[in-house]
C-alpha cells in the first residue's frame, strides 16, 4: 500500500499554537457551517451560511471552491435540487459502502472506505493524486500521513453533505487537513470560527497558527485583536512564544491600544526575560523598530537598568535620525473618556436619532454611529475593557399615535475603529429597557418589559452572555418582576434595585437574595458604585411625584445613609442621569425651561454636568453643553466610554 506524505511548511508549532485548538472558543460548543455555495434554505439541502458582510464583518475569503466561479456565473438553466439529489445519493452510498473505490487510511491506522471521483472533485490534492499516473493512480487503499481521523471525518463529511461542525477541539486539526488537502472553502470556515471566539487567552495561538499557515485574513484579523486588547494579552504566556519578527510586527504599529509608551517597552522586556540568553542580541533592533523614545516619560527613562540603556543605545544608533512615524501617538495615547448620549434626537433631524459625544475637558462634541434600525430604550453597557455593547429594546413606529411597540432581541458590540455597530447572538428573550451588567467575566441582561397579551408586562427573567461560548443561557429569574429598575456590579455580585425591593445575586450560586431596602422607596431611580458604596439618586415615589434624594448604601456595613438632595428646580422639568467620569460621580442634567415673549410660549433647553463632592456632600456644575447642540429625549441614557476621535464625526 503506498503513502502519501502530507508535508507540513516549517517545524512543528509551539506551545502557543501546536494541532491543538485555540483556546476560549468554547468548550464543548459546535457551530454548524456549510458551503458557501450551498443551496438556498427553502431547498431540501443544508443552508448557506452566513457571510461574514451579514455579520457586520467586510469578507476577504475566497468565494470560490478550487478555482470554479461562484453560482452567480453558473447557468440560471441548473436545476439546484437536481444536484441536491445527487450529493444526497452519494452520501447514502457513502453510509452503506455501495459503489466505493478507494480506501484511505490516516494516523493510527483508522481507514474509509469512499469514492475517487467525490473526493477528486473536493480536492486537487487527491484530483492529483487519482490521475497523476503515479502508483497512489491504482491502488485500492492510500495512506495519508499527518491527518487525524477526526478531521478526516469531517472533510468526508464536508465533501458528502457540504456542511461541518466546528468545535474548540477540532477547528485547528481540520484546518489543517484541509490545508493538505488544498479545500481553502473548509479552511475559510474554520477561520471564520475562530475570529469570532477570539479572546485575550487565545489571540497569540491563533496569530501564530495563522503566520504557520499563511492565512493573510485570519493572521490580519488576530494580530488587530491583539493591538487592541494588548495590555490584557501581554499577560498571558502565550505571548512570550512569539517570534522576533512577531512581536515586532505587532509592535511597530500605529493600532495599538495603550496609553502610554511604557506599556511597550514592558512588553518587550516580559518577552525577553523569557529567554535571555536567545534573545538579548535582537533587543537593539527590536527598540529601533518598536519603541518610540520621545513618547517615553524622561523619569521613566532615568530608571531604564543599565543593560537595557545600552541596548537602547544601541538602537538609536540603528535608527539614525528619528522619523516623523517616531513622534506619532499609538490609538490608545489619543483616547478621551466621553459621556455618551443616547436617544437624543438633533435638532436639524426630526425625530431621528443621533448619538452625541461630549468631551468635557476640551469641550469637543462628536457623534457616534446611532444603534441599528434605530433602536430606542436599549440596555447599554460599557465593560471594563470598554467594550460598549446595547441589547434589546425596540424599533420606532412610523405612527404618532401607537405607544405599544414591538420588543426586540438585538445585541450588538461597537466597533471602535470602524465607528459601527457589529451584531452579536440575540437575547433569548426580546425585552425594552432591561438592565445590563457586566460580572464575572460575563454579561447579564435583568428583568425590562414586553407589550404583550393585555399591555405592558414587566420581567422577572435574566439571562448570561457568555462571550467566550458566544451565546445567551437563562439563569435564576428575579423574585420580582422589574422596569424602570438601576443594577450594578461589586466585587462579583449583581445588585438590583427598585422601589421597596432591593436584590443581590451572586453568579457562582445563581441565587437571588433580599437586601435591606432604601429609606425613600422610589422607581426610575439612578445607581452607581462609588467608593465601596451603591448611591441612589432621584427617582420617582408612589404618587408618580419625582424625587431628588440621594442615599448611599455601604455594601460592606449593610446600611443606608440619607445624603442631601440634588438641589433641582421642578419647574425646569429635569432629566437626569449618572455617570462615573473621572472617578468621580456625575449628574448629566437636561432641564427645560418655557418662557412667554410677546404671547409666544419659547422653549429652550440646557444640558449641563454636576460633579458630586463627596467631602462637603455637594453638586457643583463643572460644565455646559452648547446652547441647542442637540435634544435629549425623556427617556435619554448615558454612558461613559473611552473614545478615540479620529475614529469619529466631530461637530464642534
Amino acid at each position: 500500500m503506498g503513502a502519501a506524505r502530507a508535508g507540513r511548511r516549517g517545524a512543528a508549532l509551539g506551545p502557543a499554537a501546536g494541532s491543538g485548538p485555540p483556546r476560549g472558543a468554547g468548550p464543548g460548543q459546535a457551530v454548524l457551517l456549510t458551503s458557501p455555495r450551498a443551496p438556498a434554505p427553502s431547498s431540501p439541502c443544508p443552508p448557506t451560511a452566513p457571510s461574514m458582510a451579514a455579520l457586520g464583518e467586510p469578507s476577504k475569503f475566497s468565494q470560490t471552491l478550487n478555482g470554479i466561479p461562484s453560482s452567480n456565473t453558473v447557468s440560471s438553466g441548473m436545476d439546484p435540487f437536481h444536484a441536491c439529489s445527487i450529493l444526497q445519493q452519494l452520501k447514502t452510498m457513502y453510509d452503506e459502502g455501495q459503489l466505493t473505490d478507494i480506501v484511505v487510511e490516516v494516523d493510527h491506522g483508522k481507514t474509509f472506505s469512499c469514492h475517487r471521483n467525490v473526493l477528486a472533485a473536493i480536492s486537487p490534492y487527491f484530483r492529483s493524486m487519482f490521475t497523476s499516473g503515479l502508483t497512489e493512480s491504482t491502488q485500492k487503499e492510500v495512506r495519508i500521513v499527518g491527518v487525524e481521523a477526526e478531521s478526516m471525518h469531517l472533510v468526508l463529511n464536508y465533501a458528502y453533505t457540504s456542511r461541518v461542525m466546528l468545535t474548540e477541539a477540532n477547528v485547528q486539526a481540520l484546518f489543517t487537513a484541509a490545508s493538505i488537502f488544498q479545500i481553502p472553502s473548509i479552511q475559510d470556515q474554520c477561520a471564520k470560527y475562530m475570529i469570532s471566539h477570539l479572546d485575550p487567552q487565545n489571540s497569540i495561538g491563533v496569530f501564530i497558527f495563522a503566520d504557520h499557515y499563511g492565512h493573510q485574513e485570519l493572521k490580519h484579523r488576530s494580530q488587530d485583536y491583539i493591538r487592541k486588547k494588548f495590555l490584557s494579552v501581554t499577560k498571558e504566556q502565550e505571548f512570550l512564544q512569539l517570534r522576533k519578527d512577531q512581536l515586532i510586527s505587532i509592535l511597530d504599529s500605529d493600532d495599538l491600544n495603550v496609553d502610554k509608551e511604557e506599556h511597550v517597552y514592558d512588553s518587550i522586556i516580559r518577552w525577553f526575560e523569557h529567554e535571555r540568553n536567545k534573545r538579548e542580541v535582537h533587543l537593539p533592533e527590536i527598540f529601533a523598530k518598536c519603541i518610540r523614545m520621545p513618547l517615553l516619560d524622561e523619569t521613566f527613562l532615568e530608571k531604564i537598568p543599565p543593560m537595557f540603556a545600552q541596548a537602547i543605545a544601541k538602537s538609536c544608533v540603528q535608527k539614525g535620525q528619528p522619523s516623523a512615524n517616531g513622534y506619532t501617538q499609538r490609538l490608545g495615547m489619543t483616547a478621551s473618556e466621553m459621556i455618551i448620549c443616547f436617544d437624543a434626537a438633533h435638532k436639524h433631524s426630526g425625530k431621528k436619532q443621533t448619538v452625541p459625544c461630549l468631551d468635557s475637558v476640551t469641550g469637543r462634541v462628536f457623534k457616534l454611529c446611532k444603534p441599528p434600525n434605530d433602536m430606542r430604550e436599549v440596555g447599554i453597557l460599557v465593560s471594563p475593557d470598554n467594550d460598549i455593547y446595547i441589547a434589546g429594546g425596540y424599533r420606532p413606529s412610523s405612527s404618532e399615535i401607537s405607544i405599544d411597540h414591538r420588543a426586540e432581541s438585538d445585541f450588538w458590540m461597537y466597533d471602535h475603529s470602524g465607528n459601527r455597530w457589529i451584531p452579536k447572538p440575540p437575547l433569548l428573550r426580546a425585552r425594552i429597557g432591561c438592565k445590563l451588567v457586566h460580572c464575572c467575566g460575563k454579561l447579564y441582561a435583568i428583568g425590562g418589559c414586553v407589550y404583550e397579551g393585555d399591555g405592558r408586562n414587566s420581567l422577572k427573567s435574566v439571562e448570561c452572555y457568555d462571550s467566550r461560548e458566544n451565546c445567551w443561557t437563562a439563569v435564576c429569574p428575579m423574585p420580582v418582576a422589574m422596569e424602570f429598575h438601576s443594577a450594578v456590579e461589586y466585587k462579583d455580585n449583581i445588585y438590583v434595585l427598585q422601589g421597596e425591593f432591593f436584590l443581590c445575586y451572586d453568579p457562582q450560586k445563581d441565587y437571588w437574595g433580599f437586601l435591606t431596602p432604601m429609606t425613600v422607596p422610589r422607581i426610575q431611580g439612578l445607581a452607581a458604585v462609588y467608593h465601596d458604596s451603591i448611591y441612589y439618586i432621584a427617582g420617582t415615589c408612589g404618587n408618580h411625584q419625582r424625587m431628588f434624594t440621594v442615599e448611599a448604601y455601604d455594601i460592606e456595613q449593610n446600611k443606608w445613609t440619607r445624603k442631601k438632595d440634588f438641589p433641582c428646580d421642578q419647574s425646569i422639568n429635569p432629566y437626569i442621569k449618572l455617570v462615573l467620569l473621572k472617578n468621580k460621580l456625575h449628574l448629566f442634567v437636561r432641564a427645560t425651561q418655557v418662557t412667554v415673549e410677546e404671547h409666544v410660549f419659547r422653549t429652550s433647553r440646557k444640558n449641563s454636568l454636576y460633579q458630586y463632592d463627596e467631602v462637603t456632600d455637594q453638586w457643583q456644575k463643572v460644565y455646559e453643553t452648547p446652547d441647542r447642540l442637540w435634544d435629549l429625549g425623556r427617556h435619554f441614557e448615558c454612558v461613559v466610554a473611552k473614545l478615540y476621535p479620529q475614529c469619529l464625526q466631530k461637530v464642534i
